[in-house]
């Protein structure tokens, strides 16, 4: 297990409260395309991620993936349904091996809400989920195009450590399409690749009206 008291989350928690804590909590080792849990499961667990990274996303009738966000450590995981007793709203699938923190937290309930730093911090999870929301409801107004460019001009570096197909899926558009737009803007002389897909932007103003 690891050291709770190093969690930023659980630092001002008694011994009596972090051994009730270990006593209530499992530490599951996750592999690349693992779920976490599905939309519409009924909460049991508030998931804590300690490593790795995941994607969150709603998928309709037709099988078609709506990429809501990512979440990276050390961040809560199901949080808003497990604080409303609600279905899980969406479903969470590991990007990379992670290691997440399973808590029954309907047993812990009385110790975290008595622990205000905790309750910050649960409430502030809580306002960047809607945030997430906000932000996939903003983007489904922009054109392909337009969420290329936004996401090149605030995420350049994270072209180097994620594939086209990892970003195509944050963008909610298809590899290809979000390929064919990168060349296009390659082609435009808006910015340049090299082999290993690194980007440099070279006409940041031309990007900023497309964007907008």
């Amino acid at each position: 297990m690891i050291e709770l008291k190093s969690i930023p989350f659980f630092v001002n928690f008694s011994d009596k409260d972090i051994k009730m804590l270990k006593d209530n909590s499992t530490l599951v080792n996750y592999n690349a395309n693992d779920i976490v849990y599905y939309e519409r499961d009924k909460p049991k667990y508030l998931f804590l991620l300690i490593e790795g990274g995941v994607n969150v996303y709603k998928t309709n009738s037709k099988g078609r993936q709506l990429h809501i966000h990512t979440v990276n450590p050390v961040d809560f995981l199901g949080e808003l349904a497990v604080f409303y007793k609600i279905p899980y709203h969406n479903t969470t699938e590991c990007i990379t091996k992670c290691k997440i923190l399973k808590i029954d937290y309907y047993k812990l309930n009385k110790n975290f809400c008595k622990d205000l730093f905790f309750c910050k911090e649960l409430v502030n999870s809580l306002n960047s989920r809607i945030t997430a929301l906000m932000q996939v409801v903003d983007s489904s107004f922009l054109t392909t195009k337009e969420r290329v460019a936004r996401f090149i001009l605030k995420n350049l570096n994270e072209f180097k450590d994620s594939t086209y197909t990892d970003i195509s899926k944050r963008l909610n558009m298809t590899p290809e399409t979000f390929s064919r737009i990168l060349n296009d803007f390659k082609r435009k002389k808006l910015i340049d690749m090299d082999s290993e897909h690194n980007i440099t932007i070279i006409d940041k103003n031309t990007l900023l009206e497309i964007s907008e």
